[in-house]
């Protein structure tokens, strides 16, 4: 694998039909794109492609190539940490047969048994933006720093990969006490890791230009642009509405540092369908509405008793209320998509199955925003 001549390991996936003509299209672009190095920093990608077009294996390929070019080890992180078996079925089906260490505590157990810690040259080490911002344990060592010292520190040159990069979006440029605990660790690892070959990857990191502040690998702002810092940027951007946004996607795409596809509707048909609930889940749903009446009898005995205005209460009750059903509904429609999915693979048919959901509402006050 090391000592392959420079992008033939790629080459050889898309001949034996492991990555598909976008796949590899989108892989490349990134590979070139980590080329430049401007005022310290490596340059990042975008990968902004849509469901069903394989970010997940677009990712594996940037990360084989760097293998395959003697760069060994590779952070990974994503949203939750069952999404490191779809991280090691994508690198296995491209034929990169590494380790994926699953999470920090593989670290932990690493030093345990050896000293100094992990001693694999080659190496992807998954963990989730939740493990990014904790403790270490007793010691309350900080993971980012010790996720940087697996790395090497500054020199490190291996890939850098945030999946679902949106989680990351929640940034006050103009308060960074206010923003999430995960998009100042985001900021501050890319900072700590100069060198690193960074990939933003999400179908919905931008749905706001004051989103954009963890991408700043895109070389939008900072030295040697017109824009001093991300506020400049933003502002500008803001007083000239859609139209700019629309020219920034463009001057992304053509300076190579985004792509955003999706899988083409030609020829598609759409069928709304009923999910009928069974007697089951309407019993289940009348008791955990019951009991959601119940509790909001006794919020309100608990503020009259208290003399409380209960604005702050009353919102963190709706809003929890709200999230609550919206998880009771996705999980009844579950068998019903089940049974779907596997009448489909049945008749020979390929399934992708969309979860949409922006995460716009962020920190805005509910618990758990951090």
């Amino acid at each position: 694998l090391v000592g392959s001549p420079p992008g033939e390991a790629l080459a050889a996936c898309a001949r034996r039909g492991e990555l598909s003509d976008l796949q590899l299209e989108g892989a490349l672009h990134a590979i070139r794109r980590h080329g430049a190095i401007a005022n310290g920093a490596r340059a990042g990608f975008f990968l902004g492609d849509g469901a069903g077009v394989g970010k997940g294996r677009q990712v594996s390929a940037v990360i084989f190539d760097s293998i395959a070019r003697g760069r060994g080890r590779h952070l990974w992180f994503s949203v939750s940490p069952d999404l490191v078996v779809d991280a090691r079925r994508d690198l296995t089906a491209i034929g990169c047969h590494v380790p994926v260490l699953d999470g920090c505590k593989s670290l932990d157990a690493a030093a345990q048994k050896a000293f100094g810690g992990d001693t694999r040259s080659r190496a992807v080490l998954f963990s989730t933006y939740a493990t990014l911002v904790s403790a270490a344990g007793a010691r309350a060592q900080n993971r980012l720093d010790q996720l940087v010292a697996w790395c090497g520190g500054a020199a490190f040159s291996g890939c850098l990969v945030f999946d679902e990069a949106h989680k990351a979006k929640n940034f006050d440029a103009k308060k960074e006490d206010a923003s999430t605990k995960v998009s100042r660790a985001v900021k501050l690892l890319q900072s700590k890791l100069p060198l690193a070959r960074v990939v933003y990857a999400s179908a919905t990191g931008v749905s706001e230009i004051t989103n954009m502040a963890y991408a700043e690998r895109l070389g939008l702002w900072g030295p040697g642009t017109p824009f001093a810092d991300f506020k400049a940027f933003a502002a500008t951007l803001e007083k000239r509405g859609v139209g700019a946004l629309e020219l920034l996607a463009l001057e992304l795409k053509s300076s190579g540092a985004y792509v955003s596809r999706g899988l083409a509707w030609t020829r598609c048909e759409f069928e709304g369908m009923h999910c009928p609930l069974g007697a089951a889940q309407r019993r289940d749903y009348d008791v955990m509405a019951a009991w959601w009446r119940a509790l909001h009898r006794a919020l309100d005995y608990a503020l009259k008793r208290t003399n409380a205005k209960g604005g702050t209460a009353r919102s963190r009750f709706w809003g929890a209320q709200l999230r609550f059903f919206k998880e009771v509904q996705t999980a009844c429609k579950v068998p019903f998509v089940v049974s779907k999915a596997k009448d489909a693979l049945a008749a020979g048919q390929s399934v992708v199955v969309g979860l949409q959901s922006t995460g716009e509402a962020g920190p805005g006050g509910g618990p758990g925003g951090g």
